[in-house]
């Protein structure tokens, strides 16, 4: 999930009206920004060091514990924000569990529509929840549509550039240990798609 996570963090903050909004949106893309930091110079295998979730829960930890260690109010929010990196990244990617593999998630990135269309609708009720606590005159409210207008031309321009880099098939998998329950391409007969159990 790219926007998503931005919009995860609209919520939360409706949640923990004390908590900055910025911490909070630091700590929703938290496993993004220690790949990205571990991804010089190879970013092959990462995933299992920042989006598996023993790899989430300890930096989740960490996250709450140093921010509680400079600021009182709102580390269970950050904990929590870091946690929901994972179930929101089931959604749209595939992510490790507690190895490199299995890979499990929907895969939505593969599919930039229903990407764009998932990311789009969590960010326009996210900010309709902020706005609706938060932004009381008409020009914070303008603030806010501004907000999702902008988060949202940014998630069409990733699934637009993803639907020209990757050009993949969808391959959701929501299986473990090779038991694969989704449709799995052509089948050699007339009968369509095959399921494999």
């Amino acid at each position: 999930m790219y926007v998503g996570h931005a919009a995860v963090a609209l919520v939360l903050k409706s949640r923990e009206p004390r908590l900055p909004l910025i911490p909070l949106t630091l700590a929703c893309f938290g496993p993004d920004w220690i790949e990205v930091s571990l991804m010089f110079p190879k970013r092959e295998g990462m995933a299992i060091y920042t989006h598996s979730i023993p790899a989430v829960m300890l930096g989740a930890a960490a996250a709450g514990l140093l921010y509680a260690a400079f600021r009182r109010p709102g580390a269970r929010m950050i904990v929590l924000a870091w946690l929901l990196h994972w179930p929101a990244d089931l959604l749209t990617g595939r992510k490790p569990i507690f190895a490199s593999t299995p890979l499990v998630g929907l895969d939505l990135y593969s599919l930039p529509f229903a990407d764009f269309l998932i990311e789009s609708v969590a960010v326009v009720v996210a900010c309709a929840v902020y706005a609706r606590l938060f932004a009381a005159r008409g020009e914070l409210r303008r603030v806010v549509v501004m907000l999702g207008a902008t988060l949202i031309v940014l998630q069409g321009a990733v699934d637009a550039t993803l639907s020209v880099i990757r050009g993949t098939e969808w391959t959701p998998s929501l299986a473990l240990f090779g038991r694969k329950t989704q449709v799995e391409g052509p089948a050699a007969g007339p009968g369509g798609p095959v399921r494999r159990t």
